[in-house]
């Protein structure tokens, strides 16, 4: 295989791969509801994806829904950002190494699996904060693998273990969160005239209540209506960004992670 045709390879779900899950027998036929099991994909014993640092897969597909994925390998060090496979139910608190454990270790939600179980294929999303407000590339990028127009209806989120105990204790690198902090998600919908329609917020993390037993770290599966990303017209396109209060020279220092589950989308 070429390098070429490597570059633009995608993980694609099995046979049935366009065949709409759906809920119930009232669903209509056009409608997607994600499930990762679905997916042809290898995992290691730790159960993170083999691709994760494949910088010639570019994106996987599940049942015609398409996510994005970039890696870079060199000599100064391994990266990714995007979204990637995972079956990791690894929940142990890495947060004061001072090594690169959590490198190692990002790929956990915090209930160590999908809406299933534990051990169950899920996603998780790390966004590369340097992309700017409205990217020509979003690094979190989620659309039809046949380019055709979509809309959003809900999809599930949770904390991966990574953020989850970077906020309750800090690391070396991110401060423990206090009264006032916050860290959240955003979605923004593109639609097929390129209009960016959003966001639709979801907080992972809540400090901002002036009692402490109102301060809330997520973690556990929680859905969000994105039905308000519609309200300019058919999706082309939904990508995601991460805002926290704790925010420094570069950037964000919370680590810009969400793990996903079970987006439904209905095909225009």
């Amino acid at each position: 295989m070429n390098k070429a045709f490597r570059k633009i390879c995608v993980i694609s779900c099995v046979t049935m791969a366009f065949v709409a899950t759906s809920c119930s027998d009232n669903e209509p036929e056009n409608s997607v509801i994600t499930d990762f099991s679905l997916v042809e994909a290898n995992y290691k014993d730790s159960g993170e994806w083999v691709d994760k640092l494949n910088p010639d897969v570019m994106g996987f597909d599940c049942l015609g829904v398409r996510f994005s994925h970039s890696a870079t390998v060199s000599e100064w060090g391994s990266y990714w950002s995007g979204f990637v496979l995972t079956r990791s139910k690894d929940l142990t608190d890495y947060s004061q190494s001072t090594d690169d454990s959590w490198i190692n270790h990002d790929c956990t939600s915090m209930s160590g699996g999908g809406i299933v179980g534990v051990g169950t294929p899920y996603v998780v999303g790390y966004w590369n904060s340097s992309e700017g407000i409205e990217p020509e590339s979003p690094s979190l990028k989620i659309e039809m693998a046949d380019a055709s127009a979509f809309e959003a209806e809900y999809v599930w989120v949770n904390n991966t273990s990574y953020t989850y105990y970077a906020i309750k204790d800090g690391t070396p690198w991110s401060k423990t969160f206090a009264a006032g902090d916050w860290y959240k998600v955003e979605f923004y919908g593109v639609t097929i005239e390129g209009t960016v329609v959003g966001p639709v917020e979801q907080y992972l993390a809540d400090y901002r209540a002036d009692s402490d037993v109102n301060h809330y770290i997520i973690k556990d599966w929680t859905v969000v209506n994105l039905l308000p990303l519609n309200a300019k017209g058919s999706l082309k396109y939904i990508y995601l960004q991460m805002q926290s209060s704790d925010v420094g020279q570069w950037g964000i220092n919370t680590p810009t992670y969400v793990a996903l589950d079970r987006l439904k989308i209905v095909k225009k």
